[in-house]
């Protein structure tokens, strides 16, 4: 009897055991974050990834890493929102867009109506300015073009 309870014992702690290791193993790999931080990866939904071209995966980059704090692509929050700034002529040229988010501030000292207005309309204290490339630039603007 004493052998029948043994067995028994081990067979229940080798299960439990294994129960153990397959929850943990599921839950860890459920788990996708971000790395350096707790946010979860969203799931993407059928067909939405396919419909960006490399140039504006990377300009979704670049905007969720410089951009995304104080804008949306369709809607105000802090700052205006994106989506066709160019095209809706918010910006009087492509130009001009590489300077303000390059040094707005500069753009401020010379009295730039533009950015007078915009800083005016918002009334944030925020000034861009950002060290991005003229691709980084194109590829965000690509991304936020209507």
């Amino acid at each position: 009897m004493k052998k029948v309870a043994i067995k028994i014992l081990f067979l229940l702690s080798a299960f439990l055991i294994s129960a153990i290791g397959i929850i943990v193993f599921v839950y860890i790999n459920t788990q996708k974050t971000f790395p350096g931080c707790a946010t979860e990866i969203p799931q993407s939904i059928y067909g939405t990834e396919n419909r960006l071209a490399e140039n504006e995966l990377k300009g979704r980059d670049i905007f969720n890493a410089n951009c995304a704090a104080c804008h949306k692509l369709y809607k105000r929050m802090t700052g205006p929102s994106l989506k066709g700034l160019l095209q809706n002529k918010r910006y009087p040229s492509k130009e001009f867009f590489f300077e303000y988010l390059r040094n707005e501030q500069k753009l401020i000292e010379e009295k730039d109506k533009h950015t007078l207005s915009i800083n005016e309309e918002y009334n944030f204290d925020y000034k861009h300015h950002f060290e991005l490339s003229d691709l980084e630039i194109e590829q965000l603007l690509e991304y936020i073009a209507e």
